[in-house]
């Protein structure tokens, strides 16, 4: 069915509530006892849905009712919306600059994140910022269902949901290397370069094992014949914890190369360089979703994301 401008217009935010209500409950019943209606009035309600996108939403049956999957991507789509609104709320009730909800990766925060932040707090306009971080996965799935505005850091495609892509804004901002580094201290540090031998009698200092640096790492050791890295200890998505674990203990750890720039690194870190062994590079981008184009602060904070890129090495 084609959708109605008319009834789209006649929507209200209890609509919106109405997807997630279903989802919860499965009963036309239970939804209308959470929003004080009568069972009629919240089958209209799904009916003015309906005809607004032009879609059937709710497929009823014996067992109660559930979300098409049409409807369960309206109810992934009215989730930022609903959100937003509450955030809003929020701030008009307790008189605050609106805030932007940034998803990032650690390793963004050692330098990208904080200069980006100080050139966009040059715009008169205030904004609060709230920052979150996380994996790449954890903050697509944020994004996607409003507990963030925007991401910055790893984009990994491949792990970003098919229904999802169409609806995100990408921008791309610069590529980056992983590294192997160890301490001064560790043997290898003198040598430099390292040879599949070394590697192999090696242990590491790695993040989880759905780490996308991790994987990487994993996928070069079986392109040269070895077998899975000896993992000494585990560290969650934490560049710095990782290198304060190779500063003091002999071992390895692979980080995105721009990490060792930093006060963070110092001197006590050694790149260690190797002709056999080798890692994806990183693409790091900036991500939000078209409805959140328009958000106070976030057409300010991506340019200052790229102008910081550009004046920088990155």
């Amino acid at each position: 069915m084609p959708h109605s401008p008319h009834h789209l217009d006649r929507l209200r935010l209890r609509h919106l509530r109405l997807l997630e209500l279903i989802e919860t409950h499965r009963s036309l019943r239970a939804v209308a006892d959470q929003l004080g209606l009568t069972q009629p009035a919240v089958s209209q309600m799904v009916k003015d849905l309906e005809f607004a996108f032009g879609a059937t939403l709710v497929e009823r049956s014996v067992r109660g009712v559930e979300l098409t999957g049409v409807g369960r991507l309206a109810l992934q789509r009215s989730r930022s919306g609903l959100a937003a609104f509450h955030t809003l709320a929020a701030e008009l009730d307790e008189g605050l600059p609106p805030v932007l909800q940034v998803g990032t990766n650690p390793a963004m925060m050692f330098h990208l994140i904080p200069a980006a932040l100080k050139v966009a707090r040059r715009e008169e306009a205030p904004i609060r910022y709230a920052l979150r971080t996380g994996l790449a996965l954890d903050m697509a799935r944020a994004l996607w269902n409003g507990e963030i505005n925007c991401y910055v850091g790893r984009i990994d495609w491949e792990v970003v949901p098919s229904d999802m892509k169409n609806s995100l804004r990408h921008t791309h901002l610069y590529e980056t290397e992983l590294v192997v580094v160890c301490s001064r201290e560790h043997p290898l540090a003198s040598r430099g370069r390292v040879m599949p031998a070394d590697l192999e009698a090696a242990t590491w200092a790695l993040p989880p094992e759905d780490s996308k640096n991790r994987v990487g790492l994993a996928s070069a050791y079986r392109n040269l014949g070895l077998g899975e890295p000896r993992i000494a200890v585990e560290v969650a998505a934490d560049p710095n914890g990782l290198m304060n674990i190779v500063r003091e203990m002999p071992m390895l750890a692979v980080v995105p190369r721009m990490v060792l720039d930093t006060a963070s690194a110092g001197d006590q870190l050694v790149m260690l360089e190797s002709d056999d062994l080798r890692l994806p590079p990183v693409e790091v981008g900036f991500l939000t979703l078209v409805e959140h184009e328009n958000l106070s602060g976030l057409q300010s904070f991506r340019a200052a994301l790229v102008e910081t890129v550009a004046a920088s090495s990155m």
